[in-house]
């Protein structure tokens, strides 16, 4: 806890709180926090890209690029992860582009069916991923070094739980599993912050300067977060619309 003792400053017998040191990371040293700056302008530039991708669907909404975005998904995912060391820096932020292009198209449909319920639903399940995600990701950077990353194992068991609930589901069609099933991946989600954002950190400790892949893990995150908001709001607006009539 000592790295959080100098955060609030006595002035006239008053303690004050000086909002910089939030971003201070002097626990972190200049490299890592050049490689992070890297990593999340990557993740900023993702998510624009991603949400362009997603609003031209949403105009056009044509099935043929909403499917064509599941499978160029894969596609730029493999040449993203493939090309470490085969392609150029620019190169391969075109394949990331892509990929978050992929990815706003087949996350067309979900908008869709959001904006016929409520278009504000969109707007506050964007802020609260931004705050959720800002707030694990702080949680992670200032906290004991390597100690979120324990949760490797138990999120990859839980993962695992939710497709076999998932791919049950598929059968059965109980909603409240369903829900259930949105609600067990947005904890997940959330605890994958803390774990990719401390494992990003030791990687590049250990050498591993590719922040472009990097930065994938937390866009990945980051738009489950998005989309898991998204049905549990659009669920709770819709039940409130039933109750009132």
């Amino acid at each position: 806890m000592d790295r959080f003792s100098n955060r609030f400053s006595q002035n006239g017998g008053q303690t004050k709180f000086d909002p910089k040191v939030i971003f201070n990371f002097s626990n972190l040293d200049k490299s890592t926090k050049s490689h992070l700056k890297n990593v999340y302008a990557c993740v900023a530039m993702e998510i624009i890209i991603a949400a362009l991708g997603a609003a031209i669907n949403c105009y056009l909404k044509s099935t043929v690029l909403h499917f064509g975005g599941i499978i160029g998904l894969f596609v730029f995912i493999y040449l993203t992860a493939s090309s470490k060391n085969t392609a150029t820096p620019m190169k391969r932020l075109g394949y990331v582009s892509g990929l978050a292009c992929c990815l706003g198209l087949e996350s067309s449909y979900l908008l869709d069916y959001v904006i016929s319920v409520d278009p504000s639903i969109i707007v506050t399940a964007f802020v609260t991923t931004s705050v959720v995600f800002v707030s694990f990701t702080l949680t992670a950077l200032y906290a004991e070094r390597r100690s979120m990353l324990f949760l490797g194992s138990l999120l990859s068991t839980a993962l695992s739980g939710l497709l076999i609930l998932s791919l049950a589901n598929m059968f059965f069609r109980v909603p409240s599993i369903a829900l259930f099933s949105v609600y067990l991946s947005l904890i997940i989600s959330c605890l994958f912050v803390m774990y990719d954002t401390q494992l990003i950190v030791e990687k590049k400790r250990l050498g591993d300067n590719d922040f472009i892949w990097h930065s994938v893990d937390l866009f990945i995150d980051f738009v489950i977060i998005f989309k898991d908001l998204m049905i549990i709001l659009t669920d709770k607006e819709k039940k409130k619309r039933r109750s009132n009539k």
